[in-house]
């Protein structure tokens, strides 16, 4: 199984993030990542197993953090559009703090996951045009919920399910 921990948006944020994404699709082309599929990665394990999932499970219930609201304002890419995203021009401190507590303890954990630095993002499409835009209305995303969420090989293509949620504060 492949895992990573992310953040979820609730319906309207989602509905928002779709339009959006629509709006880019038809200036930019690419691939439109899945409706279903739309979220924010806070740390990616990829391949592992059932013990993993249960110690991952276990340590995202130890996440005492309050709620806190991302602006996505910006779209920007990542490898000349091979990636084009939304994302915040200021991250909040509740979603640096958040992504830092959860890597230092899968970290204390022993749990391995990809090194690279946080860059909060949504991945609207893969395979467009480079693009670096502020939004003419920031979506506003109340985070209220932590995911443990598996990717699943289907034969329509890739699927995000989540495993488990963990409310914050």
């Amino acid at each position: 199984m492949r895992l990573f921990i992310g953040l979820e948006p609730p319906q309207p944020v989602r509905k928002a993030i779709t339009a959006e994404r629509k709006r880019l699709h038809a200036l930019l082309g690419g691939r439109p990542t899945a409706d279903y599929n739309l979220h924010l990665t806070l740390a990616f394990v990829g391949a592992t197993d059932v013990h993993t999932a249960q110690r991952l499970q276990a340590l995202i219930a130890t996440i005492d953090r309050p709620r806190f609201a991302v602006d996505l304002d910006i779209a920007g890419n990542f490898r000349d559009g091979a990636i084009v995203w939304l994302g915040s021009s200021t991250p909040p401190a509740g979603l640096e703090a958040l992504a830092g507590e959860l890597r230092s303890a899968m970290d204390a954990a022993g749990i391995t996951f990809d090194p690279l630095p946080f860059a909060p993002h949504v991945t609207l499409m893969r395979k467009g045009a480079p693009v670096t835009e502020t939004l003419a209305a920031p979506i506003r995303w109340p985070v209220e919920h932590l995911v443990l969420y598996v990717s699943e090989s289907t034969p329509h293509g890739v699927r995000y399910r989540p495993l488990y949620r963990h409310a914050l504060k």
